[in-house]
Parts: structure tokens; sequence; C-alpha cells
């Protein structure tokens, strides 16, 4: 069923189709929210879930369904991919040509090689078979993940050595997301 809603949600976004509904939503609630629900996924493993944000994170305007969607997938891959480690959600703002807010999603998991990163954010691909075969999933939701970020006129990147875990960073402006032309 996941793999059939994050198809739908793929061809959704791939057809411009996707529902967007953009809201002024505190993020510290949001937050502690997401943290709630993937306290299960790291116990799993026997993974420490720490949350590092910064005072008066205050609000940002954004689909929060969809931004709850994203934290997920990152805060489930980093459970899925770390064994007695620890996965940190740390929240920030940052000025950098503008008001943005970072969420960065780290583990003390496996890690990737430069070459595994490179198509990270592809459908449908893994780090590599093994990976696929070790740890499952679809290979969507990095896809995903980074499409709709990038619908709220934000990214995803990511930052990881092997053997040292990944970072994972969600960037979004504060401000409203600008509609597109004739959108």
């Amino acid at each position: 069923l996941g793999l059939i809603n994050q198809v739908l949600d793929l061809s959704k976004i791939e057809a411009g189709k996707l529902e967007f509904n953009p809201q002024t939503v505190e993020l510290a609630p949001l937050i502690n929210e997401v943290i709630s629900t993937a306290g299960q996924l790291a116990e799993k493993n026997k993974n420490s879930l720490v949350v590092d944000a910064q005072e008066n994170l205050g609000v940002l305007t954004v689909d929060p369904m969809r931004l709850r969607q994203i934290l997920l997938n990152l805060l489930s891959n980093a459970c899925k991919f770390t064994k007695q480690g620890e996965i940190k959600l740390q929240a920030r703002k940052v000025a950098n040509g503008g008001n943005w807010i970072e969420l960065a999603v780290a583990d003390t998991g496996i890690g990737m090689t430069a070459e595994q990163q490179s198509n990270l954010f592809e459908e449908f691909s893994q780090a590599d078979r093994t990976t696929a075969q070790r740890f499952g999933g679809t290979g969507l939701g990095l896809a995903i993940a980074r499409k709709l970020a990038r619908m709220m006129g934000g990214d995803v990147t990511v930052a990881s050595e092997p053997g040292k875990g990944s970072v994972f960073t969600v960037r979004l402006p504060v401000g409203a997301p600008s509609r597109p032309a004739g959108g």
C-alpha cells in the first residue's frame, strides 16, 4: 500500500496535479508531532532519537502534511540504516540571501560513498543492490521528498561518509511560497 501511495504521489507530482495546501504552521509543535511518530521506528533498531531545535523557530508557510511526509521519510530512513546509534533532528533559522529554515536529520548509520549519493534522489534508486536487499524499501521516498521540498520553494540535500552516517538537510523559505507562473 505504501508503494502504491508513493507511486500515486509521484505521478501526481509529475503531472503537476498534487494537491498543495499551504498554511502558516508553528514549527515546534509540528516537529514534536513528527518525533513522537518516529519514536517507535527508532526503538526498533535500539536507536536514540534526539531533537536539537533552536528556540523561537516561529512559523513557516508550508503544506504541513507534506512537510511531515518529508521529515518522516528522512527519519524512517535514518532509523532503518542505523543500529544502536543516534538519530538527531536539528532545526534552525538560517539567513543566507533570505530567511530559511533548515531541518537536518543526522544519523550515525552506515553512511554512503559519493557514488552512492550521486543518484540517491532518482526515482526507484537506492544506494546499491545490496542495500536494497538488506534494508528493503522502494527507492521512491527521497525522490518524492526532494520534489515536495522544491514545490515549497526549498530543497533536500545530503552529506555522508561510509561508516560515519548521513545528514539529510531540508531547506525551506520562511516566507510564503511563491506561486509558479500560471499555477
